[in-house]
């Protein structure tokens, strides 16, 4: 079986069952629920990046590559979440804010800082290259 076989068998294995796992008490799935990539939608996107550190990715269901980096944001939601806003916008969902930043490719991941774009990613890059941008903008201007 060939890697974009197998990709392709654990997304609609990821589908069927659902990404989020259980760790039997409530406040526990709450929190980790807190600490996952959100999901934003055009108007929200508009809103978040205005204040703080936002980090978005930009990505689509049928994007293979989009997959790999899934769970280095994942990780980056559970490692910064507290401080950051981690988020993911589908671009079948809302073109014309791809179209607005000149996003011609996915993967593209964009670090924002109150309003500004702060850092670009294209393609797959390791959780380290998002993490070491997400601790610039935090730490600029502090």
């Amino acid at each position: 079986m060939g890697f974009f076989d197998t990709l392709k068998r654990l997304i609609i294995e990821e589908e069927r069952t659902g990404s989020h796992t259980t760790t039997g008490s409530e406040g526990e799935d709450a929190l980790l629920e807190e600490l996952e990539p959100r999901h934003i939608t055009d108007e929200e996107f508009h809103e978040l990046i205005q204040e703080g550190v936002t980090l978005v990715d930009f990505w689509a269901e049928w994007c293979a590559p989009c997959h790999v980096i899934a769970p280095s944001i994942e990780d980056l939601a559970r490692e910064y979440g507290t401080q950051t806003n981690i988020t993911k916008l589908n671009v079948d969902h809302y073109p014309h804010i791809a179209g607005e930043l000149g996003i011609m490719g996915i993967p593209t991941v964009i670090v924002f800082k109150d309003g500004q774009e702060f850092k670009r990613f294209v393609g797959v890059q390791p959780y380290e290259r998002f993490a070491q941008a997400v601790e610039e903008a935090l730490q600029e201007g502090t």
